[in-house]
C-alpha cells in the first residue's frame, strides 16, 4: 500500500526533509535513511534504488515520494511512516505538529512515536565539545559476557502503542515482575489509557534478520496501576502476559561520572534496537541520571542498564541540558534514577515493592 499526499502536504514534507540539519549532502542524506531504516529487511532494497545526488529540495522530493510509494517494510509498517517517526526530533515543534496531522490524516500512517517529556531548559548556545572530547579515543573493547546478559534482558522491553487526545502514540516498557510493567507515566498518564493501551512483546528481528512472531499482551481490567508524574515513570498490570524470561532486576545503585550505561529500546517507535556505545554517564545523583546513550522518540520509557545490565534508571528525555552541579550544558539524555523510584515504590505502594527483584 502506498501514501497518497496531497499536493499541499507533499510539498510541505518535502521543504521540511530538504532542511533537516542532516541533509545537506550526500554522505549525510544516507546516514539519515540508514539511520531510519535501521533494522528493516529491505532497507538495502530502498537505498539501492534512491538516488541521494543533487540539491537538497530535489533530493528530498525524490526521497518522499519514492518512501510513500514504496509500500509496508517491516511488521506492516509502512517506508514513509518509518522515515517520518524517525526525523521528527530533528525538527522544529511547527513541523512536529505538521508530521502529528499527517498520521491524523492518512490512513495507512499507523501511530506516531511519543514525544519525549519537554525539558524547558534545553535551550542554549553550549557546543559538545567536552562530549566530543570524551568519546574520541574511547576504548570500546567489552567482555562478551554482555551480549549474554544483553540477550537476556531484551525479552522484558516491551513496544507500547497508546491513545491521548485522540491520538496514537508509541513508546516503551520494560517488565518488573512476571504480570507488571513500567514505563514513563508521560507515555501512559492514568488507568484509562492503560487499559487502553496495547503491549507488543518480540517485536524485534531474528538471527536471520527475519520479524520474530510478536504476542500482544493488555492490561488487567482493575489491576496495579501507580503512577508519579514527578519521578515520569508508571506501573500497570498485564493480563496473559506471554512468556518473556526474566523480569529485569531493578537496583539502588549510585552511578557516577563516565561509568556507561546502555538501552534496550524502541526507537522511533520501530523494531527493538539496543544502544551500548559512547555511552557514558555524564551526571547523577540519587534522582536522576545523565548520559550520552543514544535514544529517540518512542525510546521513552526504556530500561538504562550497568554494565551487568541491571536497571538503574528509566529514561525519558534529552537534549541540552543542564548539569545540575554546574549548570554547564551539554548535549545528552535523561532518566530518573531507580534509587528515587524504588524508594517511592517502597512508601506509596509497597505491595508493588515486594513483587520486584530489588
Amino acid at each position: 500500500m502506498s501514501v497518497q499526499l496531497s499536493q499541499p502536504d507533499f510539498q510541505n514534507l518535502v521543504r521540511i526533509v530538504a532542511n533537516l540539519p542532516d541533509f545537506a549532502n550526500v554522505r549525510d542524506r544516507r546516514r539519515l535513511v540508514v539511520g531510519a531504516l535501521e533494522g528493516v529487511p529491505r532497507a538495502e532494497t530502498i537505498l539501492a534504488r534512491l538516488d541521494l545526488d543533487g540539491a537538497p529540495m530535489g533530493v528530498a522530493v525524490e526521497v518522499v515520494r519514492f518512501l510513500a510509494q514504496f509500500g509496508q517494510v517491516a511488521y506492516n509498517k509502512e517506508a514513509l511512516e518509518v522515515f517520518l517517526n524517525h526525523i521528527q526530533p530533528f525538527v522544529n515543534d511547527e513541523d512536529a505538529e505538521f508530521l502529528a496531522s499527517l498520521f491524523a490524516a492518512y490512513a495507512p500512517l499507523d501511530a506516531q512515536v511519543s514525544r519525549g517529556r519537554t525539558i524547558d531548559h534545553w535551550r542554549g548556545r553550549d557546543t559538545a565539545h567536552d562530549l566530543q572530547e570524551k568519546i574520541i579515543g574511547e576504548n570500546t573493547l567489552r567482555h562478551v559476557r554482555m551480549l549474554a546478559l544483553a540477550l537476556d534482558a531484551a525479552g522484558a522491553v516491551v513496544h507500547l502503542r497508546s491513545a491521548r487526545g485522540g491520538k496514537e502514540h508509541l513508546g516503551t516498557g520494560f517488565m518488573i515482575a512476571s504480570d507488571l510493567l513500567m514505563t514513563n507515566h508521560h507515555v501512559i498518564q492514568d488507568r484509562a489509557e492503560a487499559e487502553a493501551a496495547v503491549y507488543t512483546f518480540n517485536y524485534q528481528l531474528d538471527r536471520a534478520g527475519k520479524e520474530c512472531a510478536v504476542s500482544v499482551a493488555r492490561a488487567l481490567t482493575g489491576g496495579i496501576f501507580h503512577t508519579n508524574a514527578g519521578l515520569d515513570y508508571t506501573i500497570t498490570q498485564l493480563a496473559g502476559t506471554p512468556a518473556f524470561g526474566e523480569p529485569l532486576a531493578l537496583k539502588r545503585i549510585q552511578m557516577r561520572q563516565d561509568e556507561r550505561v546502555s538501552i534496550i529500546q524502541h526507537p522511533a517507535g520501530h523494531l527493538k534496537q539496543i544502544s551500548m556505545q559512547n555511552n557514558f554517564v555524564a551526571y547523577a545523583d540519587a534522582r536522576t541520571v545523565q548520559y550520552t546513550t543514544t535514544t529517540l522518540p518512542g525510546s521513552s520509557g526504556a530500561p538504562v542498564f550497568n554494565e551487568d545490565f541491571e536497571v538503574v534508571a528509566i529514561h525519558h528525555s534529552g537534549g541540552l541540558l543542564p548539569d545540575p552541579g554546574t549548570g554547564k550544558r551539554y548535549l545528552c539524555n535523561e532518566g530518573t534514577s531507580m534509587i528515587a523510584v524504588l524508594d517511592d515504590i517502597k512508601g506509596q505502594a509497597p505491595e508493588v515493592y515486594e513483587r520486584l527483584r530489588v
